[in-house]
């Protein structure tokens, strides 16, 4: 399961550090999505459900600014773009499918922001586990990859490895940094885990 967020891409649009078709797009600050298709393109039981405050400074979704382009390009284009820290920014994936959950999944989470000058302080977490990771503006002006974001490497994706249960929550903090900001542009539970 896939979710992506801002831009509609079609099904066989393949984007991800997994490899992967049939993203389910999200294009608004908050909502839920029902019946989530697989990468095969079976419809799954999981749902998804978002929030992200807006505010008088931003509509709390937001785009980097990559020329427009099919697949990873768009996946990392828009973003759900969290501006508070109370409430953070969450999205909850509910009633994976028992194929899913059986031995447990990883999830990745893909998180670029338009940040223009200075350094960004971004926290993640679900359960017990968070990762706090920077991002230092400019941004390039085209997307060149995936980068595994880690303490002192800046980076655009995280990994929250061996997540079981049929539900979770990320949650997306501001940490540091004049504008603060903690974008989340997709998820991706890749499954069996460490694969």
């Amino acid at each position: 399961t896939r979710v992506v967020m801002l831009r509609t891409m079609a099904d066989a649009e393949v984007a991800g550090v997994k490899p992967a078709a049939y993203w389910n797009a999200l294009a608004s600050n908050s909502g839920s999505k029902g019946s989530l298709k697989l990468s095969d393109g079976s419809t799954s039981t999981a749902s998804a459900t978002w929030n992200a405050q807006s505010s008088s400074t931003s509509p709390a979704i937001w785009w980097v600014g990559y020329p427009d382009a099919a697949g990873d390009v768009r996946m990392m284009n828009g973003y759900l773009d969290v501006v508070s820290s109370s409430p953070p920014g969450t999205v909850t994936v509910s009633n994976l499918p028992a194929a899913l959950t059986s031995g447990g999944y990883d999830v990745y989470v893909y998180c670029t922001g338009g940040v223009f000058t200075g350094t960004r302080g971004y926290t993640y977490a679900i359960g017990g586990v968070s990762y706090t990771i920077s991002q230092t503006g400019p941004p390039p002006t085209q997307f060149s990859g995936y980068v595994l974001a880690a303490p002192d490497v800046p980076g655009n994706y995280i990994v929250f490895r061996g997540v079981t249960g049929t539900s979770f929550t990320l949650t997306a903090t501001p940490a540091s940094g004049t504008t603060r900001r903690a974008p989340v542009n997709g998820l991706q539970i890749v499954w069996p885990p460490g694969m």
